[in-house]
């Protein structure tokens, strides 16, 4: 039998994906709208016929909600709701921002056309405002105390008029917060299905004496026969990305949720892939999507193949027009979403500075033991060709077992579970003395190959605090402990979130032996536990640090008393560190917001970031068809196209002495800079070339001993990344610097001040640092090359942007230079080497009017990525114009 839920084929539509019962209620409502036309839709209740004897004193009729201390965001008049015909009340229409008012009308009329949809807004727009205030148009509430009565009153009348009924699915730490949201908005009967008492609100829910029942995910999935005996006519699911696989348990049980209305609500409706979209509309209009074979081949495949960097230019062309047409036309019908910038003006600045912290001597040595490994070596090799000439993979013919140990396949997981822990902490993979002792026996055997020298007194001081202390175990913590040492000086609260809970009790018990106030949560602490613990953080102006488990403690809640955000290591997942950074970055927020993430430079957090990195620009694309830029050559599970970040090989790998994600984002620049004046670069020998290079650039004889020093450590950063903004000097413009240096350029960014943060991460041995937002998102050279792809013809559909064959033909179609004597294309080396680089960046920097390149070097070194973009296409250009004209 095929489990529920799953699809078998692409004729597996809505028969398979809708329950019988659904499928009733479905052909009832049908058949309703038919015969009654609008009178058939669930339009708000009617109490004409009701009598309220507060009718008689509206005016000193108590409203809510009462929020002394702010000023309404509109007048006091009632909003009626197009297409729904229903209404919000003047007391609560007065404190609603107008998306708030377009997202409670989306809400409400899928209610009363009893369809399904998704609000993805933004956290800290107010999704759950947003429900109540649709709801209360559902209910036919006015916002006065006469709304504590309407339940009863309509069961009272005793002619079975329908009045609705609605449940809410959420995560257990939101419960308490929907409670308190009804009970500020409005007068509600609430009852919550979950606890000992869940017995007596199911059955008042039944009785038609509740509002709104408030479960959880896993109540609803333990107990969902019961809770289907009611037919809900709306079901809200929040937080619903919970539901994003198709096979979970729990997604299957919602799918059986009896409710033809549903309601997801979710920031963050793309996670790591897009089928997880399917999944989420499709639990909202069962069948309306078709199978996901189909939205694979038609969505998928298309905007994931042209995202890669080695995108041809029909495959780009392809990914653009896909994104645009799932965007405009087809998640309109089923998706709202609306991004933090709507409330900009609300909340003060925040930073996301990534900090790639080097691995400590130690570290890096035992990381290296470890993937010199048998073990790492068998998974390594496992997909390759047998040495046996079988023509097998390798670990499915002669190497199907680790030598002296078991098969191959059960060390996978484990193995990249301990790099992740020698990434952070070394004492993290040392057997503790409460664990099981087989769990301690596996954990050994990692031990001894990490360490082989010490692991024996290790595991003999397994419970000391020297091994949780020793500074040689953890980089980050070098960083981590100067960084807390500025902040309390300054009077800052810190929120530092980890996904181990193995390293944030080491961190919690290297506190106590400190001056600061800990304040420790995790998910083995009761909802209330964790309630009381924020509280005390928030109230307590000498609580300094607060611990929190990323899983546990990263969706709902408030903790705006924090300014300080650290994320000691990356989950695979990017909006598990994003729900962490808005603990503190919320409304009531009144400080800037410092997010620092902690990422141990050359090891597998680096390809976990990375692959963050391709998650949300995946999920942009997804929402908003935005032109991301192109970092990345692999594609997501597609087997001949892994790239620099998929496949066993790039997770097993130490890049020592390298910062990887610095490589691929310069390596971006150059491409794009390149490629957005239109120039491949020119067919000509290598040597040559560097010679040309040689007359070209390099005036002065060699490069000064001062230069050359800071040349060796920052020309990799540098090349194809230094530039202005705003500088756009001619041929002429350049000449006049020849002559005259001046002491400093309008066009050109100054050094920074002096940035202590910047002084405090270079002191711990970090080498580079960049603010997510300026890796992520589009550029406008990305968005010009994706408009010229999408009017590219035929005989330019081989062509790669970034490199790849080419014809005269097609570059002169698509607007590339063409060297007029020999025909050829105009391209440029990709990577030239070092010295190249370096003579490049002198000559960028007197191009610009600096006396010398350690000054550039300087400023350079504090612009942001869309400034140093922005001048390599200005200096690319120029030395187009140059090249032409000597060829």
């Amino acid at each position: 039998m095929r489990d529920y839920g799953e699809v078998s084929s692409d004729d597996d539509l809505m028969e398979h994906t809708l329950p019988d019962h659904l499928q009733k209620r479905r052909a009832q409502f049908k058949r309703r709208m038919e015969h009654l036309q609008q009178a058939g839709l669930k339009l708000p209740p009617d109490y004409d016929e009701v009598d309220f004897s507060d009718n008689e004193r509206l005016e000193s009729l108590h409203e809510k909600p009462v929020f002394n201390t702010m000023k309404p965001c509109r007048k006091y008049e009632d909003i009626t709701l197009p297409y729904s015909l229903g209404l919000i009340p003047a007391p609560i229409s007065q404190w609603l921002r107008q998306y708030q008012v377009d997202g409670a009308a989306f809400l409400h009329e899928l209610f009363v056309y009893q369809k399904g949809g998704i609000l993805g807004d933004d956290m800290g727009l107010g999704k759950t405002v947003q429900v109540i205030a649709f709801l209360t148009a559902a209910y036919g509430k006015t916002g006065d105390e006469r709304d504590a009565k309407r339940m009863r009153k309509m069961r009272r009348t005793g002619d079975n008029k329908w009045y609705p009924r609605t449940l809410i699915v959420c995560p257990g730490t939101l419960i308490q917060n929907w409670r308190n949201e009804f009970e500020r908005w409005g007068w509600w009967h609430v009852e919550v299905y979950h606890g000992e008492n869940k017995d007596g609100a199911l059955y008042a829910a039944k009785s038609g004496r509740v509002e709104v029942l408030i479960t959880t995910y896993t109540t609803y999935r333990h107990h969902k026969g019961s809770i289907n005996l009611v037919e809900w006519d709306c079901v809200v699911a929040d937080e619903c990305h919970i539901i994003k696989e198709r096979s979970s348990e729990t997604t299957k049980a919602m799918n059986e949720i009896n409710a033809l209305c549903r309601i997801g609500l979710t920031g963050t409706a793309i996670q790591n892939k897009y089928e997880e979209l399917w999944t989420l509309l499709n639990w909202t209009n069962p069948g309306k999507l078709g199978p996901v074979s189909v939205w694979k081949k038609t969505i998928s495949d298309p905007l994931k193949i042209g995202q890669s960097h080695d995108a041809t230019l029909q495959q780009l062309s392809k990914a653009r027009r896909t994104a645009k047409k799932l965007v405009e036309n087809l998640l309109p019908q089923f998706f709202l979403r609306r991004m933090k910038t709507l409330i900009a003006d609300q909340l003060p600045k925040k930073s996301d500075r990534v900090v790639f912290c080097p691995l400590t001597q130690t570290q890096a040595d035992a990381y290296e033991n470890f993937l010199n490994s048998d073990i790492v070596e068998c998974i390594k090799t496992a997909s390759e060709p047998c040495t046996c000439g079988s023509r097998k993979k390798a670990g499915w013919c002669c190497h199907q077992f680790v030598p002296g140990r078991g098969r191959w396949q059960s060390y996978v997981f484990p193995a990249i579970a301990n790099l992740q822990k020698l990434s952070n902490h070394l004492a993290i993979l040392i057997p503790q003395g409460v664990d099981p002792k087989e769990k301690q026996d596996k954990d050994l055997e990692m031990l001894e190959i990490a360490v082989p020298e010490q692991w024996q007194q290790l595991y003999s001081t397994r419970d000391s605090i020297m091994n949780y202390a020793n500074p040689e175990f953890c980089g980050k913590w070098k960083v981590l402990r100067k960084l807390l040492k500025w902040w309390h000086a300054n009077g800052d609260k810190v929120l530092v979130f980890s996904h181990s809970v193995r390293l944030l009790k080491m961190l919690q018990m290297l506190f106590h032996h400190t001056s600061y106030n800990v304040s420790y949560l995790d998910g083995s602490m009761s909802y209330e536990e964790r309630a009381q613990a924020v509280d005390d953080f928030n109230s307590d102006p000498q609580q300094f640090v607060f611990l929190i488990s990323t899983r546990s403690g990263g969706v709902g809640l408030n903790i705006t008393s924090a300014n300080k955000v650290v994320v000691v290591d990356p989950n695979w997942n990017p909006s598990h560190d994003l729900q962490a950074q808005d603990r503190a970055y919320r409304i009531g927020q009144c400080r800037d917001v410092e997010v620092f993430r902690l990422i141990s430079a050359g090891t597998i957090e680096e390809i976990v970031y990375a692959r963050q990195i391709y998650k949300q620009q995946q999920a942009n694309i997804g929402y908003n068809a935005s032109s991301e830029r192109r970092y990345f050559k692999g594609v997501q599970e597609k087997k001949d196209q892994k790239g620099e970040i998929f496949g066993m090989t790039n997770l097993f790998e130490y890049q020592n002495n390298n910062v990887v994600l610095r490589d691929i984002v310069n390596k971006t620049n150059v491409a794009e800079s390149k490629a957005g004046v239109q120039v491949m670069g020119i067919e000509v020998d290598e040597e040559d070339h560097h010679v040309g290079e040689d007359t070209a650039i390099v005036t002065s004889g060699t490069i000064k001993k001062e230069e050359d020093s800071t040349m060796s450590q920052l020309a990799a950063m540098i090349c194809g990344e230094a530039g202005a903004e705003n500088a756009t000097p001619t041929r002429q413009r350049q000449q006049q610097q020849e002559q005259k240096q001046p002491s400093s350029s309008s066009t050109t960014p100054s050094a920074s001040k002096h940035d202590p943060i910047q002084a405090i991460l270079a002191g711990a041995g970090v080498e580079y640092t960049h603010l997510n937002n300026e890796v992520i998102g589009s550029s406008k050279v990305e968005e010009r090359l994706s408009r010229r792809a999408e009017l590219a013809d035929e005989n330019a559909a081989d062509v790669r942007i970034f490199g790849g064959p080419y014809s005269s033909q097609s570059s002169e179609q698509f607007g590339y230079a063409v060297d007029k004597k020999s025909g050829r294309p105009v391209r440029f080396e990709y990577h030239p080497p070092e010295a190249v680089m370096r003579r490049q960046f002198c000559s960028m920097a007197r191009w610009l009017g600096f006396p010398n390149a350690v000054e550039f070097a300087l400023v350079v070194e504090h612009m942001t990525q869309a400034q140093r973009r922005s001048c390599l296409e200005r200096w690319y250009r120029w030395r187009r114009e140059q090249l032409l004209e000597s060829a």
